[in-house]
């Protein structure tokens, strides 16, 4: 997600301005019990461990107003939120973040802070460790989100979110420590030329999830993917967020084949 403060070449950047914001909300009467909970040790580290783990998102997302995500126990009022939000927005404007920038890293960044909060308010850890992370694991916390997951016998994991009708797939390689979710339809015929029409709609349509053509054993497909480094950790939330996300977007990727020669 962080790609955006790649072009402004100051890798302090973030942090300063996380902490500014940290320090703002954190000395205002009103709204200081938005961070009463998580410290900014911890906020700092996990937007490092999980910025990965926030998909690009259609443009429509970030004019609306971010929204909480944590548990009801650690939400504050509406009114308490959306001034929380402004303070982050002043702080980007201070150090010089382009207007169109400011949206989506609200966005992100809220999101990640919200994650945190409803972290430290967990009476059980709802992030795994690398060392715990197995199919098994991940086929569990699939099914607390009602996500339909299973392993085939190719060691992926099938994974079928309700009402959709495009399953998505995840490999976990252990020794890599990160996680591949991709997207794989096959082409009914050969047609390169075909394919290539629905790559480059979707990819028109739907700019923020690049998906491409794929030749492999003389087969075509529409494919996608998303891999993420699991070495800090796995947030199931976000984890499950991110299938739904996936899902979605890779669906939408799939109704561009106006001829239907997709094999869905």
């Amino acid at each position: 997600m962080f790609h955006l403060l790649d072009k402004y070449e100051d890798d302090e950047k973030l942090k300063r301005i996380l902490s500014i914001f940290y320090s703002r909300v954190s000395n205002e009467v009103s709204i200081k019990h938005f961070f009463m909970d998580l410290s900014l040790e911890k906020m700092l580290n996990d937007m490092d461990r999980f910025n990965q783990f926030i998909l690009d998102r259609p443009d429509k997302v970030y004019t609306d107003s971010p929204i909480q995500t944590a548990d009801s126990s650690t939400q504050v009022g509406f009114a308490s939120f959306k001034e929380v939000c402004h303070h982050l927005v002043e702080v980007l404007k201070e150090e010089n973040i382009q207007e169109e920038d400011i949206p989506k890293l609200v966005t992100d960044i809220m999101e990640i802070i919200e994650e945190s909060k409803a972290e430290s308010s967990d009476r059980i850890s709802t992030v795994y460790q690398v060392d715990n992370i197995n199919y098994d694991h991940l086929i569990e916390i699939f099914s607390h989100a009602k996500i339909k997951a299973e392993l085939d016998e190719e060691n992926i994991l099938n994974i079928h979110v309700g009402g959709s009708q495009t399953p998505i797939y995840l490999k976990l390689n252990k020794k890599h420590q990160n996680i591949l979710f991709f997207g794989k339809v096959s082409l009914k015929n050969n047609d390169h030329s075909a394919l290539d029409k629905i790559v480059s709609m979707a990819n028109k349509a739907y700019a923020f999830f690049p998906v491409s053509a794929l030749e492999e054993d003389g087969d075509l497909y529409l494919y996608a993917e998303h891999k993420f480094s699991i070495q800090g950790g796995l947030p199931t939330r976000l984890l499950n967020r991110i299938a739904k996300q996936f899902t979605t977007f890779f669906e939408a990727a799939v109704r561009c084949d106006k001829d239907r020669i997709l094999g869905v």
